[in-house]
């Protein structure tokens, strides 16, 4: 039985000057903008060590340690960038994607760690109750670096929605983060003059606990973000199925006119780059050329779906690997072999065909028995379909000087004789080509009457209509060579 049509098809890598220079814009504008960022936390983390200089606050010099470790942070993630945009090569066909992921898990662990350091200087400070002066110098601090962090959250972040960049979307939610940090700050101070204000004690007995409790909310709130961009990187790293992917991945097939099914979604992601790999359904009646096709459709739909990604699709005919697989568990000593398998979709039936060889000493009644067994199974997949069957007697010798007479008889009758007779085994099924010369005057449509005629005189002896091929070729001269 024939094997389902597989097509692959996928990404080309950096094959192209449009593939080379979609991934040289993408690398060089995140590039541009993880440097941007990486200047803005040096210029945050001056100003968040002077604001903290002036008040001696637990929480600025928080946010200082945070925007100082920012730079690394930082830094890690423009080299990750840098590294994982490069297209694929010789030593990595799949590109430099995770590169990324590294960076990722690189500064998530060093955000905990700092986490840490200021978890335990925030217990020591209550402990000790250092005092918090709330200077409105360090909230003009903090309100520039608002208006900083805003703005480059908002570039990282239409980076990352452009070039599907997973590095450059978890800093823009980041420093998104700093920015409700910097506003819970600058709320601290101000509460702190009003406090001031009403009750010129009343700060300095609670200024420090309040600054203590924003600490720990600050330090809780970085453990919480760094672990979750952890679990992604491992996640990417160890090439976790994303289910978000695969569900996208699997709509966007199916737009595609011409795909009966989708199954077998697989889906992944390395930095800012997506592999899937998915089957596809389709019908019966396909050419390898229409199959082929709807492969491409799928890849370039998927690919408008989920951005930049390496696509692979699998393409099998959808009734006929249910039926191949039905008919290949048919198990009977009598039954030698199914061939020239058939599925016609007219407008109301289907109707599946086929040619059964069976043992030269089977019986009417062991045929009908076959028959009954083969219909069974196929309506077992496809209840409404007609089954018809072409029977053929096992005839494990050919005589080529046999097949050369029948062929010679209808060729003479024409003026023509045989040229060559080739018989060919294949699984147990004969494949006969006869080469006929007939005078180079005959038309066309008489030499397809001809060579009809004689499959149907071949067919008649040995059963074989589909698998004899007469080939018609005129004749050099009038005698034979």
């Amino acid at each position: 039985m024939e094997n389902p049509v597989r097509l692959i098809n996928g990404f080309s890598g950096a094959g192209t000057e449009e593939n080379r220079g979609a991934l040289s814009m993408m690398s060089n504008e995140k590039i541009r903008v993880a440097l941007l960022s990486l200047l803005a936390s040096v210029s945050i983390t001056v100003m968040n060590v002077v604001a903290w200089l002036l008040t001696n606050s637990l929480a600025v010099l928080a946010e200082a340690i945070h925007t100082a470790l920012d730079i690394l942070v930082t830094a890690i993630t423009l080299a990750a960038v840098s590294v994982g945009s490069k297209p694929p090569d010789k030593e990595h066909p799949y590109g430099h994607g995770k590169a990324e992921s590294i960076g990722g898990l690189f500064g998530s662990l060093f955000i905990i760690i700092a986490g840490i350091l200021i978890g335990y200087e925030s217990a020591e400070r209550l402990i000790l109750r250092v005092p918090f002066s709330p200077d409105p110098v360090a909230a003009v601090v903090m309100a520039i670096a608002i208006v900083v962090d805003l703005n480059r959250s908002r570039a990282l972040r239409r980076a990352a929605i452009k070039w599907n960049s997973r590095a450059l979307e978890a800093d823009s939610y980041h420093f998104m983060s700093d920015v409700a940090i910097s506003a819970s700050v600058i709320a601290l101070i101000i509460a702190g003059k009003l406090m001031e204000l009403f009750n010129a004690g009343l700060f300095d007995a609670w200024g420090t606990v309040l600054d203590s409790l924003l600490s720990f909310g600050i330090v809780i709130y970085f453990s919480i973000i760094s672990a979750r961009l952890i679990r992604t990187s491992i996640d990417e790293l160890m090439d976790r199925m994303s289910e978000d992917l695969a569900r996208r991945a699997a709509t966007a097939a199916l737009t595609v006119p011409g795909v009966l099914r989708v199954r077998d979604v697989k889906a992944r992601r390395a930095g800012s780059m997506a592999h899937i790999e998915i089957t596809i359904g389709v019908s019966d009646h396909l050419g390898i050329a229409d199959a082929h096709r709807i492969a491409d459709e799928v890849e370039a739909a998927i690919k408008r779906e989920v951005g930049r990604s390496i696509v692979m699709v699998h393409v099998e005919p959808e009734l006929r690997e249910k039926i191949e697989k039905a008919l290949a568990s048919i198990r009977d000593p009598l039954l030698v072999n199914i061939h020239e398998l058939t599925i016609t979709k007219l407008s109301r039936d289907t109707v599946v065909s086929m040619h059964v060889v069976v043992r030269s000493n089977a019986r009417l009644s062991d045929v009908e028995r076959i028959l009954r067994e083969i219909e069974s199974s196929i309506k077992n997949v496809e209840p409404n379909v007609k089954v018809w069957i072409h029977v053929e007697p096992e005839k494990a010798i050919i005589n080529s000087d046999e097949i050369r007479n029948l062929a010679s008889a209808v060729a003479a009758k024409y003026g023509g004789y045989v040229g060559d007779v080739e018989i060919i085994n294949v699984g147990g099924i004969n494949l006969l080509r006869v080469l006929i010369y007939l005078p180079p005057e005959i038309d066309v449509l008489m030499a397809h009457n001809i060579a009809t005629e004689i499959e149907g005189e071949i067919s008649r002896v040995y059963s074989m209509p589909r698998h004899v091929i007469v080939t018609t070729l005129p004749m050099r001269d009038k005698s034979r060579p």
